[in-house]
């Protein structure tokens, strides 16, 4: 079982949020995909930190449709580099 730590998981959100091109891409559908995927996939360590990204349900958003998207890009890569089988879909 994949187990990233709370800084791998730090890097990870601070490297997709710095390439976001809108400051909605953090209610987006792609962004909290990704984060949920982390909350999976990490320590236990890490859940505080991923916890802050909930939000409301209705506050999230569909993608915007970024070419490309920074989040959805990252979400893929991780599945793609830790194959952890567990995939999530909103």
């Amino acid at each position: 079982m994949l187990s990233l730590t709370t800084e791998q998981v730090e890097v990870i959100l601070k490297k997709t949020a710095a390439s976001f091109p809108h400051d909605e891409c953090l209610t987006c559908e792609c962004f909290l995909g990704l984060v949920m995927q982390l909350k999976i996939d990490a320590e236990p360590g890490a859940q505080t930190l991923l916890a802050k990204y909930k939000i409301p349900h209705k506050e999230m958003h569909a993608c915007l449709g970024c070419d490309p998207c920074p989040a959805g890009d990252r979400y893929a890569q991780h599945i793609r580099q830790h194959g952890t089988g567990k995939l999530i879909t909103l």
